[in-house]
Order: structure tokens, then sequence, then C-alpha cells
């Protein structure tokens, strides 16, 4: 479809959104929900929106999204699908863009595929200028608004267009909820102040959600919005992103200050990643937690920054403080913390003992058996929790760490949903056991992903590791990475004897690759595989081992009893299959006949 068609279509269709609000009873509308994403209004449609909106006399919700994108959904999950150990490190969301995803898709590639993958740089499409969309009469006789939501990712306002956003603001004196999406608007210094004094004309607020990640301002920016949060005496919520911007130590200290003397936060999220932050930041940070003993709701995402033990010291003892927690999200991958910081952080977490939710991302720092025995026994008194994603991988642990980790994991028996990332470590056979006899006690798992490749684990913890797995039978999404270490063949036969009892699963990724796996654990596993006849989805990957004829066969046997399977990425090169084990193999596929999507390496 060539541009002038797509404006064309897009022009009829905002038209018919437009008409549609018009012939309604604008006297008893009280939510306005306009999407109008890759739209940009003529001056008629201006005036008819403002008209229509005057007379909704009653109206207290309105959203009105202009995000402007050039990604599809489709491109997104087809990156996800290709990419899906990153997918949990994104922001997604009702709110957020798919240009803003992709972005963000792009930053963590480069950080875990460091720059090898094929995705470019987005480039953003001129934008039409779109002048003033709601006018500040408008908003004037909109008196029982409450609740406004602007999704203008993308639309390149400037300085200029923030400056239009303060009028906007400066007439909303009822709302209690504003919710700004600004992803990627070249906002500077002038523009956030400009922005900030708006909201300081909305003294009832109880939640903000700021989303100016993206963006070109600085230390300057930040000293307005933090003097703008100084005056949201109400807040019960606050949720504010400002990932990859400019704003520096002072600046990012200067909000968090702030954020401590909103002591009626019940919900805080705020994201700071990739800000070139470092302790001062960290510090004070955790000295604004320990104010915020109310919060229910803590989200903090620090990753990619220059924090060491001396800050991450404070966050702990603050963060012991907000004892009340019940979801807990915290993200510092990627920064140089040691032993004594993630020990501070383990203590914290040991004292929110009504966690029901914890995701712990502190891959790719500098942790050893110390900080990770620490955070192990904390980790231990969260016996509430039901769902825990803990992600460690990258640092510097062996078995002494990882045997109070695994230890801590069997006093979480009410865990449904399990995310455990500890690959790329120094684990042994000793603290791959313990971990093992942890898992054995999560015997509610319906959803586990268990990393333990690139270790040095041997037969013994696998087949630990293997007894674990038998124990999880109610398992229908299985994650299963222990590719790259010592396993042979009694390893491996442990670890298909447990999968075989997982038989209630529809959905698993299964990597074995790079061990020394010969026949007999090949062939165990094969069985294994025939017991899943539920699988709909199925990534197997065993190449790089000491496969032969007789265990191909005995993998194609399995495999020819998963008749349900609709997508299959099945990699066994690297081997020593000859003709047999490859025609038993082929036949099987045969009875693959639901197949819709095949990746086949041989």
């Amino acid at each position: 479809m060539g541009n002038n068609q797509k404006k064309s279509e897009q022009q009829n269709n905002t038209q018919n959104i437009l008409q549609d609000l018009m012939k309604s009873n604008l006297k008893a509308q009280t939510h306005i929900d306009l999407q109008l994403k890759n739209y940009t209004l003529s001056n008629k449609q201006v005036a008819q929106l403002n008209n229509s909106l005057v007379k909704c006399q009653k109206l207290k919700s309105l959203v009105l999204n202009l995000n402007k994108e050039s990604i599809s959904d489709d491109q997104i999950n087809q990156l996800f699908t290709k990419y899906s150990s990153i997918k949990k490190y994104v922001e997604t969301g009702n709110n957020v863009s798919n240009d803003q995803i992709y972005s963000q898709i792009l930053f963590f590639l480069n950080i875990f595929y460091e720059g090898n993958h094929d995705c470019q740089e987005l480039r953003l499409n001129d934008i039409e200028a779109q002048g003033n969309i709601l006018l500040e009469e408008t908003m004037s006789n909109l008196i029982n608004l409450n609740s406004l939501q602007l999704n203008l990712d993308g639309n390149q306002l400037g300085d200029g267009g923030a400056v239009w956003i303060c009028k906007v603001l400066s007439r909303c004196k009822t709302l209690n909820n504003l919710n700004m999406q600004l992803w990627k608007n070249k906002i500077g210094d002038r523009g956030i102040s400009s922005i900030a004094e708006g909201i300081s004309s909305c003294a009832q607020l109880t939640t903000l959600t700021l989303n100016a990640s993206a963006n070109l301002f600085g230390k300057e920016g930040a000293f307005s919005i933090s003097t703008t949060l100084s005056s949201c005496k109400m807040l019960t919520h606050l949720d504010i992103n400002l990932f990859n911007n400019q704003i520096g130590e002072e600046g990012a200290s200067a909000i968090c200050r702030v954020i401590g003397s909103c002591q009626l936060l019940e919900n805080l999220k705020f994201v700071l990643c990739n800000n070139q932050i470092g302790d001062r930041v960290a510090f004070c940070f955790g000295t604004a937690l320990s104010n915020l003993m109310s919060l229910i709701n803590l989200k903090f995402c620090f990753s990619k920054n220059k924090i060491s033990d001396e800050g991450v010291l404070n966050v702990g003892l603050g963060l012991s403080q907000c004892i009340q927690l019940k979801n807990l999200d915290i993200r510092m991958k990627f920064n140089k913390i040691g032993n004594d910081g993630a020990s501070a952080i383990g203590s914290a977490i040991g004292n929110c003992k009504y966690l029901d939710n914890l995701s712990f991302f502190i891959g790719g720092n500098q942790i050893g058996n110390d900080g990770a025995q620490n955070i192990g026994l904390c980790l231990s008194k969260c016996t509430q929790l039901t769902n825990l994603d803990f992600r460690i991988q990258q640092n510097q642990i062996g078995d002494d760490g990882a045997s109070t980790i695994g230890t801590a994991l069997g006093n979480c028996k009410l865990l449904t949903n399990l995310i455990f990332y500890i690959h790329a470590n120094q684990i042994g056979d000793n603290g791959a056991q313990n971990i093992g006899l942890g898992l054995s006690k999560c015997t509610q798992l319906t959803n586990l992903e268990l990393a333990l490749g690139q270790n040095q684990i041997g037969n013994d913890g696998a087949s630990t590791i293997g007894t674990a797995l038998g124990n999880c039978k109610l398992l229908t999404n299985l994650k299963f990475y222990i590719y790259a270490n010592q396993i042979g063949d009694n390893g491996a036969q442990n670890i298909g004897l447990g999968l075989s009892k997982c038989t209630q699963l529809t959905n698993l990724d299964f990597r074995i690759q790079q061990n020394q796996i010969g026949n007999d654990g090949a062939s165990t596993i094969g069985t294994a595989l025939g017991n899943c006849k539920l699988l709909t989805n199925l990534k197997f990957y065993i190449g790089a081992n000491q496969i032969g004829d007789n265990g191909a066969q005995n993998i194609g046997l399995g495999l020819s009893k998963c008749t349900q399977l609709k997508n299959l990425d099945f990699i066994i090169q690297q081997n020593q299959i000859g003709n047999d084990g490859a025609s038993t193999i082929g036949t099987a596929l045969g009875n693959c006949k639901l197949l819709t999507n095949l990746i086949f390496y041989i």
C-alpha cells in the first residue's frame, strides 16, 4: 500500500471516530477513549474534537492516544519469538507504543548479543506539525474530569509542544489520575520544565504516570521534576520512567530525595536505566525508601549504570523498612555490585515476609559466594511467595553460594511460577545438587524456567536436577537450559527419567547441547519425549554431543508420539548420527502432521 493511500485511509478512520463521537449523547458521556494512533488531525478535526468535548459536562475520564508508530504488532511478536530470552526485560503494556518496545528490544540485544543481531536502529518518520489539540478553553469546561491519559510517543513534540501540554494541564484542577506517555519527543530541559509546571497545577493528584524516556533533558529538567513532585503531597501511586536520558548524578539524586517525601505512596515504579548514575543516586534512593513504609508494590530499575556496593548498602537499609511489600521487582543488572551490596539487598528481602511476587534481576555484577549465600539465607524467609523471577547469572558464584540459594528454594513451597537463571557462574556438582534438592520441594509449579548453562555441572548434579524435575508433575510450561556443562550419559539419563514424569507439558524448551552425552543418555531423553504427548510447542537442542544412530533412533521414536506439535525447533547437529538415526527421526517428523513451523538442523 502506498503512503498516500495509507494516509488517506488513516484520515478517513479519524473522521469516522470523530463522527461517532459527535453523534453520541455528549452530555451523558463520562468516559471517552480516542484511539487515533498514527493519525494527524487537521485544523477542522481539532475544532470538531474540542467542540464535542466542551459539551461533555459529565466527563470524568479522557484517553487520547496519538502515538506515532512505524513498527507493527506482528514485527514485535516476531522479535519476541526470535529473541525470547529478552522478553522479560522489556516494558510492555497498553500504554507502551510498539516503537518504544522495539527500542527497548534493540537496547537489550546490544547488551546480551553484543551487537550480533539483525535489528536496525529505529528511524522516526518526519511528523507533521500537529498544533494544539486540546484547547485551554476546552479543558476549562471539563470541570468533572478526574482522569487524563495522553499517549504521545514518537510525536517529536520538542520544547514547543511541551508548552502546549503545560497549558492543558494548567486547566485540569480536578485531576486525580494523570498518565503521560512522552517517549522520544526531543524534549529538552525547557520542555520538561514546562510539563513539570503543568503537573504542579494538578494539586489533587493521587496517581501520576510520567514516561519521559529517551528524550534530551539533563539535570536542570530533573530538578524541575523534583520540584513538581515535592508539591504532589497526595500521591499514592507514582510511576516515573526516565530511562536513557542525560540527567546525571545531581538530577537523579534530587528526584530520589523528593520521592522520599511522598509518604502516602503505596505503589512506586522508578526507572533510571542507562543514565550513568552511581552510588550517590543509589544512596539517596535508599534514604527515600526508608521513609516509604506504606509501600505495597515497588519496582525500581537501575540497570546498566555504575552502582557499586557503597550505594547498594543504603538501598538495602532503606528497603528493609518496607515491610508491608507484597510485590517487589528489583532490576540492578550490569552494575558493579559485589558481595557486600548483594548481602544488603538480600537482608532487606528477608524482611519482606509478606511478599507474594518477587522479581530480582542482579545478573552481570561481581557477586561471589558470600553475597549469594546471604541472598539465599534471606530468600528462605519469603515463604509466602507464589511467583519468583530470580536472575543472578553472569557473576562469580560457586557451589557454596548456589547451595544456599538452592536450600532457600526448598522453603518456597507455594511457588506456582519460577524463573531461575544462574547460568554463566562457577557452579559444580555440589551446588547443582543442592539446587535440585530445593527445587524438588516446589511441587506446585506449573511454569518453570531453569537456566544452569555455562557452569561446571557433571553427572551427579544433573542427576539430582533430573530427580527434581520428576517431582514437578503439574508443569505445563518448561524451559530447561543446562547446555555447556560436563554432563555424560548417567546425568542425561536421570534428566530423562525426571522429564518423563512431566506428562502435562504443552510447551517445552529443552537445551542440553555442548555436553558429553552419548547413546544411552539420548535414548532415555527420547523416551521421555514420548511421554509428553500433549506438547504443541517444542524446542529441542541436543547438538554438539556424542550421539550416534542408536540414540538418534530413540529420540526419533519418542518424537513420533508428539502428534499434537504445531511448532518444532529441532537441532541435533554436530553428533555422530548416520543413516539409521536420521531415517527414524525423519519418520517421526512424518507423524507430526499438525506442524505449521519447523526448524530442523541435523
